[in-house]
């Protein structure tokens, strides 16, 4: 019942979101339309969100999406492209329908309140004085409301155990090129809260996300060395609140060590992104709730930890893309206390699927761990040794609105438990130093040793991000 009236709410917030967009499209009827919207990837490194007394991390890990290669006719006929502009016929059979009045008019905008409005005008004369400093520095803010459906009064601004803003942030990323065409530079990433800290197991308000220094040539790819993020697995879903895999410390998880970094052109039509990487010590900084992995137990330690990810993208006739990930990690766990216990290795693999055409963007990936990574599991309540995730979602892009769905499982095995997450919203481009996201989300756990079942959420929730 409460998942039936959680739906209905959503429903009804969505309805009202494309009133509103409705409604701010009736002053741009006459903008000049000509031009495809594109909504380009933000910074990959951001993370998600969060859990009872842990919390989530977020991201903007959005993929640009190209016009449709054909229109059709209400009659079926295929259109051209002089009859259609904005759309192109390339040979290929497959095309795109006509769409509604309201669709056509959110693909003709970027931001919901277009260029030059009062917004970023404030933005660009509160903080312009940045743009004049010798390093280049992005600032900006997670800003989160939980609408609790549970009945349990865990609202408001964050959550119970992550009140306050979710975060602040500061991007620093000078980088100078030499005359051989070498680049080097430096990266850093800094966060902050002004509420409780950001995981149980964090002793800071104050932490790095990413620093590293690095040198890339076009020959031989991108060298990184410090603090960096381990590239296993799919990169993200798109959403806010998080998925099983990153509340298990697999996902957005940085740590110190090297990393290497190429994307090999092969032909047209295919290319290869390359990452190997070897992690020497956990950082303590972790999106995994507590109880997920090594890092957040307060006895196991993460070392000599290797990734290596594979990823090769085809563009195919329709301009669609596919892309096909293969990754594995082998890594060290060391105990503090071998009466609990032991020293041990643990390894995981993943496979990822990604396909993109047009406003259209569905995925889906399978990865399992072998090892205890935890001795007292969030999920099972045990030591579980093998744990398997699951994650498939889908987006449809339309101007200025990401609409998006994804939705997650985890199985622990030895002891068993499942852990369930839905995560269903929008992510939309108010401005363009302004991003509005509403999710509606709900996660159970079913056979924890604490209890048979357990709704650990089941919230509305309305996040704004600025950043400039």
């Amino acid at each position: 019942m409460a998942l039936l009236r959680s739906l209905k709410l959503f429903g009804l917030a969505s309805l009202l979101l494309v009133a509103l967009l409705a409604v701010s499209h009736q002053s741009a009827v006459a903008d000049d339309r000509s031009d495809t919207a594109l909504v380009s990837a933000d910074d990959p490194s951001v993370e998600q969100t969060a859990l009872p007394t842990d919390a989530a991390e977020s991201s903007l890990l959005q993929t640009a999406f190209t016009t449709s290669d054909l229109w059709t006719s209400t009659d079926g006929a295929t259109v051209t492209e002089s009859q259609a502009p904005g759309c192109r016929s390339d040979g290929c059979s497959i095309g795109c329908n006509s769409r509604c009045p309201l669709m056509a008019a959110l693909e003709g905008r970027e931001t919901v309140f277009g260029d030059g409005n009062l917004i970023d005008q404030a933005f660009e004369g509160a903080l312009g004085w940045k743009n004049d400093l010798p390093v280049p520095i992005k600032a900006g803010a997670w800003h989160w409301y939980a609408w609790d459906l549970t009945g349990n009064d865990a609202g408001g601004y964050g959550i119970p155990g992550l009140r306050g803003t979710y975060w602040w942030e500061i991007i620093a990323d000078p980088t100078w090129e030499l005359e051989n065409g070498t680049k080097v530079g430096v990266h850093s990433n800094l966060r902050l809260r002004d509420g409780d800290n950001f995981r149980s197991f964090f002793d800071s308000k104050f932490w790095f996300y990413e620093l590293y220094a690095h040198v890339s040539t076009d020959e031989l790819g991108t060298l990184k060395g410090g603090q960096i993020w381990k590239r296993f697995g799919l990169d993200w879903d798109g959403v806010f609140f998080g998925n099983t895999a990153y509340f298990d410390g697999f996902k957005l998880d940085p740590d110190y060590g090297v990393s290497w970094e190429k994307t090999t052109q092969v032909d047209d039509n295919l290319s290869v992104d390359t990452f190997a990487q070897f992690f020497f010590h956990e950082d303590g900084v972790n999106g995994s709730f507590g109880g997920g992995d090594a890092e957040s137990s307060g006895l196991l330690t993460e070392r000599n930890t290797g990734v290596v990810r594979v990823v090769p993208t085809w563009t195919l006739c329709d301009d669609a893309k596919l892309s096909l990930g293969l990754s594995g990690l082998v890594g060290q766990i060391d105990s503090k206390n071998s009466a609990i216990i032991d020293d041990h290795t643990t390894s995981a693999w993943a496979v990822d699927a990604t396909y993109a055409k047009n406003d259209w963007k569905v995925f889906g990936e399978v990865m399992q761990s072998y090892g205890v990574i935890n001795q007292a599991r969030y999920v099972s309540g045990g030591d579980s040794n093998r744990i398997t995730n699951f994650l498939t979602g889908a987006h449809y892009k339309t101007g200025p609105v990401l609409w998006r769905a994804s939705y997650s499982l985890g199985i622990d095995d030895n002891p068993y438990a499942t852990d369930s997450l839905v995560v269903a919203g929008a992510t939309i481009d108010l401005t363009k130093y302004v991003d509005l996201y509403i999710e509606y989300v709900n996660q159970q756990v079913d056979n924890n040793a604490t209890g048979n079942h357990v709704e650990f959420f089941d919230s509305l929730n309305f996040i704004i991000y600025w950043s400039f």
